[in-house]
């Protein structure tokens, strides 16, 4: 059995647990038995130019990954806050009546991950390379820098590659982040959140079609920040492949943050897709 499989037999046996003790049941088990097989699959990964997708084969280590994400999303999902109230119930929440998911600790999240090679994300000023916004308190002063107040998640790397972004709560000026938008629009290339949709390549495809899905990779490397490696950039379209329309600060926002932070300066201007575009940003 491929280690692509085995991660999708995980999340479902995760998202079909009734019992207490989700860890101890389910993802323990699994790990004693295939932690080492997928740990190896995913090596070439760690190192920023170490993989790359010569010919595709159905369960490479993109859509490996991408399986693996899925149950990182299944196990943070009770950290996170419910749906603001009078929301649209978002797609994916109807496939799969996440609110069905067990609750793990911290600590058990930390240790599974931890014998598959993940590292836990340290304490850190606000990055959206590592930071993923939950809720924005909306400081006074427009120009005030964006500010952690609080931790919902941690965050893991997997050598110089991010695997999830650390899930925070932050007070931040208007011109940085907006209540309402910086915490609220949706969330690129993310399967799942309790507290707002998400969009990704699976969304739409059918039980076997939407696990072709690639991880997007972004890497921290001594020089630079590396935001999704694996797209091609188009200098005929802007970085979500549509006619360019975003502001270049724009379209370099929603490829750090994965959703918009401010209000567009064309509010006509397409962000909705499953994929946005490449950059690297020097790390000063």
């Amino acid at each position: 059995m491929s280690s692509a499989l085995c991660v999708r037999r995980l999340f479902h046996a995760v998202e079909e647990y009734q019992g207490v003790d989700a860890f101890l049941a389910v993802v323990d088990p699994w790990l004693d038995e295939h932690a080492d097989a997928v740990r190896e699959a995913l090596s070439p990964l760690a190192v920023f130019g170490g993989w790359t997708r010569a010919t595709y084969e159905f369960g490479d280590p993109l859509e490996l990954l991408y399986a693996l994400s899925r149950v990182s999303d299944a196990l943070i999902y009770k950290f996170q806050p419910q749906l603001p109230p009078g929301s649209e119930t978002p797609w994916a929440h109807d496939i799969h009546e996440p609110e069905r998911w067990p609750h793990v600790t911290r600590a058990q999240y930390l240790a599974a991950f931890s014998r598959l090679g993940m590292t836990p994300i340290g304490e850190a000023m606000f990055e959206p390379f590592f930071h993923e916004v939950v809720h924005v308190t909306q400081h006074q002063r427009p120009q005030a820098p964006v500010e952690i107040t609080g931790t919902v998640w941690p965050g893991l790397m997997f050598g110089q590659m991010l695997f999830n972004r650390t899930g925070v709560t932050v007070r931040a000026g208007a011109q940085h982040l907006v209540a309402g938008i910086a915490d609220r629009s949706p969330l690129h290339e993310v399967f799942m959140r309790r507290y707002r949709e998400t969009l990704d390549g699976s969304l739409g495809w059918g039980h076997n079609s939407q696990w072709k899905t690639d991880f997007r990779r972004d890497y921290l490397t001594d020089t630079a920040f590396h935001f999704n490696v694996d797209q091609e950039p188009d200098p005929d379209q802007d970085l979500l492949g549509q006619p360019k329309r975003l502001t270049a600060a724009e379209q370099s926002d929603l490829v750090r943050h994965r959703c918009l932070t401010r209000p567009l300066q064309d509010p006509h201007a397409s962000h909705r897709t499953s994929q946005i575009g490449r950059l690297t940003i020097p790390r000063t």
